[in-house]
């Protein structure tokens, strides 16, 4: 999916208008999407316990990266083993009036079985499917006998007959046709040259400073923007952007749950339980998001344009594993522009908000309501007691 969105607490459903028009005054900044009050973004609080990065968040950072970099090859040849990842086909037959028939929904072609696992697709079998496997070698085609659980509870038709599975012998034919193998690579300076040019690294010690800083301001912004979102005011709305960005986020929805009974944006409020004035709530929430990262960055001076051309196609590589000219011809141009200059001004922002925080000890103070005794005690503090008001007296007296 193309409109990925990066981790700083904010949920971008669609990318809309992103050029700030570049005036301001009294505080407020007029973008393409509106008008809006920006409260003072340097010198928000940051908590140093809070935004601490563990050895283990950063390993754990590290091994999603190179395992993001993994490549898989397909072996012609080979012995399948307790941890290989073979491409197969299968058919399977019951006995039926003293002959082997195939069934409804029992042959597959092109499935991929993890034997360590013991999953096809990320699926489970019945036992001994997967198992049945392990021994042979690409190319082969064999038979196996195997039995369905008494309990399986299905029923297929066979000659207009309906017949239960359940505890029945069953019998698959399988053709190896490939393994696959995964690569992962080695953290080494050389993967550091290769992925990381565009960022100017070249060893890994300053890979693993660049993934602590990346975590660091991701957990700076995650602890202060809903806050600071909340400080900002909008004045006003461009009505006719509000109305694009709804019927684009309505598009989105349809497409990715039109298989769930999704057909426009009525349907999605019934199945999600929310109220019109809820989404339209959620929609200037999220365009008020994109009004305080444009009025930002126009006020730091960046030229989206500039930052695009300069910018834009290694950001597409690394973060969508395609250029600019393949997203382009997949999703059209304004979508893949608007998309990535969001995203590129976002990690701008991004940046001029945590290296401009007021650093304090600690984390973070708790605003949880006071308990039913915290709010007994406070309440008696704040009436004095007639024991309260004679102890009181008896000091005076003696102070006297």
């Amino acid at each position: 999916m193309l409109k990925k969105v990066l981790a700083v607490a904010l949920s971008a459903t669609m990318a809309l208008g992103l050029v700030a028009c570049g005036s301001s005054g009294s505080g407020s900044v007029e973008t393409d999407l509106g008008t809006v009050k920006l409260a003072d973004y340097k010198g928000l609080p940051a908590y140093e316990d809070d935004i601490k990065v563990t050895d283990d968040e950063l390993q754990s950072t590290i091994d999603t990266d190179l395992s993001n970099h993994s490549t898989t090859k397909t072996l012609k040849k080979g012995t399948i083993k307790s941890d290989s990842s073979v491409v197969f086909d299968f058919t399977g037959k019951i006995e039926v009036n003293g002959k082997k028939v195939a069934f409804d929904g029992g042959s597959a072609e092109d499935q991929t079985a993890d034997m360590a696992s013991e999953t096809v697709g990320g699926q489970t079998f019945i036992d001994g499917f997967v198992k049945a496997m392990k021994g042979h070698k690409v190319g082969d085609t064999f038979t196996k006998k195997l039995k369905f659980p008494k309990d399986y509870g299905q029923t297929v038709t066979v000659n207009k007959k309906d017949i239960d599975l359940s505890g029945k012998d069953v019998w698959f034919t399988y053709k190896i046709k490939s393994l696959q193998k995964t690569e992962t690579p080695e953290l080494d300076d050389a993967f550091v040259k290769e992925n990381y040019k565009n960022e100017g690294l070249k060893t890994v010690k300053e890979y693993k400073e660049y993934q602590k800083k990346e975590l660091k301001y991701n957990k700076i912004m995650n602890g202060l923007w809903t806050d600071y979102l909340a400080d900002c005011k909008v004045d006003e709305y461009d009505k006719k952007a509000l109305e694009e960005y709804e019927s684009e986020a309505e598009s989105s929805i349809v497409a990715q749950y039109s298989a769930y009974g999704i057909s426009d944006l009525k349907s999605y409020l019934e199945v999600t339980g929310m109220t019109e004035e809820e989404w339209d709530k959620q929609s200037k929430e999220a365009m008020k998001s994109r009004m305080v990262i444009f009025a930002i960055a126009d006020k730091e001076g960046y030229d989206v344009e500039k930052l695009y051309k300069e910018e834009g196609d290694a950001f597409a590589e690394k973060n969508y594993g395609a250029s600019l000219k393949t997203l382009t011809e997949s999703y059209g141009e304004d979508t893949v522009k608007e998309t990535i200059q969001l995203n590129l001004l976002l990690i701008k922002v991004r940046d001029v908000i945590c290296e401009n925080v007021e650093m304090k000890k600690g984390s973070a103070p708790t605003t949880e309501a006071p308990t039913t005794e915290e709010a007994t005690t406070e309440a008696s503090t704040d009436k004095e007691t007639t024991a309260d008001k004679e102890t009181k007296a008896e000091t005076t007296k003696a102070d006297k």
